[in-house]
C-alpha cells in the first residue's frame, strides 16, 4: 500500500477473526515491523483464543506496517525517527552509528491515521476507539514518541525495547515538555539483558508515571532484545484487551 505522505509501498498484513465481530466492531493492533512480528501475534492470539476465558485473550484484527527486505536499514530508521533540528549518531555496541536519513516520523503517523485507519473502517468491522499501536526497538520509539506527541490517536500503546538512546535520548525532554495527563495506557516492556536500554526504559515508565500517565512497566528477566518479544506476546495481548 503506497502512502501519500511520503510515496513508500508497505507491506501490509491483515488478520481478521474467524468469527462473528461484535456489535461495536473488532478492536485493532497496528503493529509496526509487520513483516518481522505480526505472523508471530497472529499465532499467538489464535493459539490462545481457543480458551479464551482462562487466557483472557480477546480476537482483534491485526494489521502489520512492514518494509521490503532490502528497505529495512534505510527506511525503517527513517520512518521511526522524529523530525528534530539536528540528528546525534552515538556510538552503539562500541561502533560509530552509519548517518541515515531520518525524521520521517510524521510522514509514517500521517500514512496510519489518514490511510490505514479509514481503509481498516471502510473494509473491515473495526472498533473505531479501540486502535492500539504496537512496536519493538525503533519502532517501540516511535510507539513512545506516538504516546507523548498523538495521545488521543490511539486505545493503548506498546513500546517494547524502546530506542530510547536515539538522538541523545530526546524523549526525555519532550516527556518533560508534556502538561497534560495522557489517559491512554501505554506498556513498556524490556528484556533484563539489555543493558543500557533497560535504565532508558525504567526511566521514562518513572517519568510517566510522575506525570499521572497510566503505565504499565514489565522487564522480562534473562531475555534480550530479541527474546524479550515472544516471551512478552502474551502478556501484550492482555494488556491490549478490552477494559470494559
Amino acid at each position: 500500500m503506497q502512502s501519500m505522505y511520503n510515496g513508500y509501498s508497505y507491506i501490509v498484513d491483515i488478520y481478521e477473526p474467524n468469527e462473528i465481530p461484535p456489535a461495536e466492531g473488532f478492536p485493532v493492533i497496528i503493529v509496526l515491523d509487520g513483516t518481522r512480528y505480526n505472523k508471530l501475534m497472529y499465532e499467538t492470539m489464535a493459539m490462545q483464543l481457543r480458551n479464551r476465558k482462562k487466557t483472557l485473550v480477546d480476537p482483534a484484527i491485526i494489521v502489520g506496517i512492514g518494509h521490503d527486505e532490502k528497505d529495512i536499514p534505510k527506511q525503517r530508521f527513517y520512518d521511526f525517527t522524529a523530525p528534530a533540528v539536528h540528528y546525534h549518531f552515538p556510538v552503539r555496541r562500541g561502533k560509530v552509528m552509519q548517518e541515515l536519513p531520518a525524521g520521517g516520523a510524521v510522514q509514517l503517523m500521517d500514512f496510519i491515521l489518514q490511510q490505514i485507519v479509514p481503509m481498516l473502517q471502510e473494509k473491515y468491522a473495526v472498533d473505531d476507539q479501540k486502535i492500539s499501536l504496537y512496536g519493538h526497538s525503533l519502532g517501540g520509539l516511535f510507539v513512545l514518541w506516538s504516546y507523548l506527541i498523538y495521545p488521543d490517536s490511539f486505545y493503548k500503546y506498546v513500546a517494547l525495547s524502546p530506542s530510547i538512546w536515539w538522538n541523545d535520548h530526546e524523549l526525555f525532554r519532550t516527556i518533560q515538555q508534556v502538561e497534560n495527563p495522557i489517559e491512554a495506557p501505554i506498556f513498556i516492556g524490556v528484556g533484563g539483558k539489555e543493558g543500557d536500554m533497560v535504565d532508558d526504559a525504567q526511566k521514562f515508565a518513572a517519568m510517566a508515571s510522575e506525570k499521572w500517565m497510566n503505565c504499565e512497566f514489565y522487564i522480562a528477566e534473562s531475555e534480550n532484545h530479541a527474546s524479550v518479544i515472544p516471551t512478552t506476546m502474551s502478556r501484550v495481548l492482555r494488556f491490549l484487551r478490552s477494559d470494559d
